[in-house]
Formats: C-alpha cells, sequence, structure tokens
C-alpha cells in the first residue's frame, strides 16, 4: 500500500492553497495518538477503531484545521500495531474528506473539517437510535441472554450424526435441473410437496390428522409466530403467555404492539382459572402444552379441555407451540391440544430446527382452511414465501425416510444424555439441585433446594458459573413477574455422555456444597476426582 505522505503529494491534488493558508492555524508540533485505547478483543478491525477515534477528535474540534500528525512509522510504535494499520485507516480518513497531504507530503486535518457533528464512532451495544418505536424499545428492554455455545445450551441440537450425505445429494439433485416454476416464485403457503409430506409426517409422528390444505410453510416458528401475531392482534391487545415461559415468544408478541398477561403454570400446566381471572378479555393465548418451556410439565387432559372450552366460547385463538414433543423419552406420546379442537380454534406450530439443523429455518403451521387462507393472503403482501431452496430437498428428505431415521436415532441418544446429565445431578449436587419430572425435549429444570436458595440466587449461580467457563441459564429469567422458582435449565442435547459428570462437578465445586459432603465418602469423593481431572484434561484446564 502507498505511504500517505508519499500518495498524497502524487494524487496530482492541487495544495499551493496550503501555502497561503494562515500559519496561525498550523500546530507548533506534530501530535500523537498516544494513550488511545485499543480493544484488541473488539470484533471491529483496528484501523477502524483508529480512524473513529481520529475522525471523532477533529469534529469535537479536538484535532482543528490544519493539525499536523506523526509519521505512520511513529503512530504504529506508539500503538503497538503494524504501519499498515495506520495507513489504511489515514486511507479511510483521506477518502472521506477529514484529512489531506501537506506540500512536504505529512498529513494533516483538512481545511474542512468542522466540528459540526458527533462522529459516527463505533456503536454502543446500549444505545437506542431515537426513531425506534415505543413497541420496539420494549422489544430490546428484555433482560435475556442468549447465542452462548455452551453444552447446556436449551433446546440446542446435536447435528453431528445430521445425514449430510443424503441431505448434500438430495439438494444437489433437486436442483441440477429444475422445473422452471420451481425458480420463480412458489405459493405463499409453501410447496405443495413439502406440505403433503409434513401432513403425513405429524400423522404417523403426533397423531395430527389433517390436510395439506391445512398446511402452512414457514421459516420457523418465530417467523410463524411474528405473522400470526400481526394477523390475530391489534396494538394493546391482551395476551395470555405461560409464567415462566418462552421468552422468544415474547419478543414476537411485544413486536406486535401486544399487552401480555403472564399466566402461572403448575404441574398440570396453564392455569386457566387464573388467566381468566387476570385477563377475561384477551385475544390470543400462547401455550406449549406437550412440553412446557421451561418447566417442561405437560397439560393435563382437563386443562385441555377447560381452555378449549373457554376460548370456543369467548372467541379466543389459540396458538399451540408443539415445542420439542418429538422427543418423548418414556410412556407413549401425548396428543396434540390440536387434535382435540372441533372449532378450528387452534393454530398448531412446529418446527424442522431441533430435529434437523436450527439454521434450517424451516417449520410449519396447521391451522383450519379459512385461516390459513387468510393467513397466505396477507403474507403474499408482506414476505411472499419461505426460501425454496431447501424446500423440495426437504420434501424428498422426508419421503426418502430419512428424517424419521435420523428422528428414531436421536430420541435414543438424548435420552441416554438426559440420564447421564439427572446421574450426575443425583451423585454430585443432591443437597443442592432438584431435577424435574419431565420426560420430553433437549432440556430439563434443576430447581435450587432450601439450602441452595439461602447461599445465592439462580442468576448469581450462572454468573458464577459463567466466570468458570459454564453457560447455564438461570430458571428466574423467564419470568415477567418476580419469580417463584428458582433453579438452572440444563439442555443435554449437544452434551457428550462422558462429559456429564466432569461438568456437574466442576459446577458443585463453583457454587455447591454437596461436593464438599461428597468427601466424606470415600467412593464419591474418589469418582469425584476422578472425573474433575478428565474434565480438565478434556479441555486443556
Amino acid at each position: 500500500m502507498t505511504h500517505p505522505e508519499v500518495r498524497l503529494a502524487i494524487a496530482g491534488r492541487s495544495n499551493n492553497h496550503l501555502c497561503a493558508m494562515d500559519k496561525s492555524r498550523q500546530p507548533n508540533k506534530r501530535v500523537s495518538l498516544a494513550g488511545m485505547h485499543i480493544d484488541r478483543a473488539s470484533a471491529v478491525p483496528l484501523h477502524l477503531q483508529i480512524a473513529a477515534h481520529i475522525r471523532g477528535c477533529i469534529l469535537r474540534g479536538v484535532f482543528p484545521a490544519g493539525t499536523q500528525f506523526l509519521g505512520s512509522r511513529e503512530i504504529a510504535r506508539e500503538l503497538g500495531c503494524s504501519r499498515t494499520v495506520v495507513l489504511t485507516a489515514w486511507d479511510l480518513l483521506y477518502a472521506e474528506g477529514y484529512l489531506e497531504s501537506t506540500p512536504r507530503g505529512s498529513v494533516m486535518v483538512a481545511s474542512v473539517a468542522t466540528p459540526h457533528a458527533e462522529p459516527p464512532s463505533v456503536a454502543s451495544p446500549a444505545a437506542v437510535p431515537a426513531h425506534m418505536s415505543k413497541r420496539w424499545q420494549s422489544l430490546l428492554a428484555f433482560d435475556y441472554e442468549t447465542n452462548w455455545p455452551s453444552e447446556f445450551s436449551p433446546g440446542a441440537p446435536d447435528i453431528s450424526t445430521f445425514p449430510f450425505k443424503d441431505w448434500s445429494r438430495l439438494l444437489r439433485q433437486t436442483w441440477q435441473n429444475p422445473r422452471e416454476q420451481e425458480c420463480l416464485d412458489l405459493p405463499p403457503e409453501g410447496h405443495p410437496r413439502l406440505r403433503s409430506e409434513i401432513a403425513n409426517f405429524l400423522g404417523s409422528v403426533r397423531g395430527l390428522v389433517c390436510a395439506p390444505e391445512e398446511v402452512v410453510v414457514t421459516s420457523g416458528t418465530s417467523g410463524a409466530l411474528d405473522f400470526c401475531s400481526r394477523m390475530i392482534l391489534d396494538p394493546g391487545d391482551e395476551v395470555w403467555v405461560e409464567e415462566p415461559g418462552f421468552v422468544e415468544a415474547r419478543w414476537a408478541l411485544t413486536a406486535a404492539g401486544a399487552k401480555l398477561v403472564p399466566v402461572p403454570v403448575d404441574d398440570k400446566g396453564l392455569v386457566v382459572s387464573e388467566g381468566i381471572r387476570r385477563a377475561p378479555g384477551a385475544r390470543l393465548i400462547v401455550v406449549t402444552p406437550s412440553h412446557q418451556y421451561p418447566l417442561g410439565v405437560s397439560m393435563g387432559l382437563e386443562r385441555r379441555l377447560e381452555l378449549l372450552d373457554w376460548a370456543n366460547k369467548n372467541d379466543v385463538w389459540v396458538i399451540e407451540d408443539d415445542y420439542n414433543s418429538e422427543f418423548r423419552h418414556q410412556d407413549s406420546m401425548i396428543a396434540s391440544l390440536r387434535s382435540l379442537d372441533r372449532e378450528g380454534r387452534v393454530i398448531y406450530f412446529g418446527t424442522f430446527s431441533k430435529i434437523m439443523m436450527p439454521n434450517l429455518r424451516l417449520g410449519y403451521i396447521v391451522a383450519n382452511r379459512h385461516f390459513i387462507d387468510g393467513f397466505s393472503k396477507g403474507r403474499a403482501r408482506i414476505d411472499v414465501h419461505t426460501s425454496g431452496v431447501s424446500q423440495l430437498a426437504l420434501a424428498e428428505f422426508m419421503r426418502e425416510g430419512h428424517l424419521l431415521r435420523h428422528l428414531r436415532g436421536m430420541r435414543r441418544a438424548y435420552a441416554t444424555r438426559r440420564k447421564a446429565l439427572i446421574d450426575a445431578i443425583a451423585t454430585l449436587m443432591p443437597d443442592d439441585l432438584t431435577v424435574s419430572a419431565a420426560v420430553t425435549g433437549l432440556h430439563l429444570v434443576a430447581l435450587f433446594t432450601e439450602a441452595m436458595r439461602a447461599r445465592m440466587s439462580d442468576r448469581e449461580a450462572a454468573a458464577s458459573l459463567k466466570q468458570a467457563g459454564i453457560h447455564v441459564q438461570p430458571l428466574s429469567q423467564n419470568f415477567l413477574e418476580q419469580p417463584t422458582l428458582q433453579g438452572l435449565v440444563f439442555g443435554y442435547g449437544r452434551l457428550r455422555v462422558e462429559d456429564a459428570s466432569p461438568l456437574l462437578a466442576r459446577i458443585a465445586a463453583c457454587i455447591g456444597s454437596s461436593s464438599r459432603n461428597a468427601s466424606s465418602d470415600p467412593a464419591i469423593s474418589s469418582r469425584t476426582v476422578r472425573t474433575i481431572k478428565r474434565g480438565r484434561a478434556d479441555r486443556g484446564a
């Protein structure tokens, strides 16, 4: 890269006016950037950090027009970076008009660079632009930590055994010689072949009998809830949400302007009578009846019938998020709420994110045909349809039986991991954690005992574990109101069986008391020491 002092001198720009410049604006000496903070852990490149610092100083008047800088080599030595980084930053500022050359080829602040506005510096995560709507600001106000990779990420599936060879073959075959129509816009409700395969899949896996015409292909559960919220609700409409509940669902509802009404969940699921008491005029109910998130309980038949009866009599829609119901590790499969619906009141949500992979971004809605018709027509005016690239390949993937085979294999794997996690908690932290009885899904809840609650909150425990490199979600962050339960949410989809005991031993060492109590038992003590050592060896600790 050409040095700015040289490049600016040979760029053909006329600099004669600089000779006539008022000498009073020329600084007595060239300035340095010593003391500038560089965040080497930041994702922002160093040259952009340097450029943002200089730009900000110029616009705030710290570096007035005519200010000359030390040479690039000297600045690079001061900042502890390469000269190329400094030259790249200067190139950017020269192109933006903030810098220009002197007759001797050095770099100085341009005469047109006057302080008039705050610089467009590296954005602060806490900054809220003034043009944001109140609904959007409410959405960002949710205190919830997400997107952290961990063995305990709730709902995160294991993709290591996914049949990528078959999947890639079907993608290749599908798009080698596609029909012309398949390369154009698809129907907003999705490709007919995929809708038919989804209907067959639900009949065989969930016992949910539906016609392809009652199925819409979506971009996952979040996208489906976003569309349905805007379709059903007007700003200010009340919506029952489970307490504690699925925070991601609350985001979409909040963005649609809904008024969230938290309804408590007990061992039989959503407490319908309490929902009626709190919000008798609600327009929508969002529930996870087969596998409630995060507590994992299943809604009993009596409670389901009570919910449907009230919804039918009061013209209220019910969204059934069938969260992780495909992974039931004991007993028989629980029938869906939709299968009990005789009035077409239930809108059933499903997704392939947990069965296949999250970034596939494919899910589905099952609802009565009048709802599907209105949904599709409205969607065509906003979003057209879900990306068609994967729809045809997925239809063939399901038709050839790969999805069912993969699902059966993952059920066995997840059941084994769940048992290993429960055994490790029972062995290493019996006085601190009590595991919920849920037998479905990819996560479990470990509630704090009285002794554990007396020592710390679940948020304090999660923060302490995070410092030790272990990410576990605190149960209390899933409450809208004051939390009535304390505990930790352990996902086990990505957990290796051999890691369960070492990880729980580390957790016990960080926040538990049972690891100290267990030392009185030689057998448990020696096993704990071995698992801690093996865990450290696996991670290079």
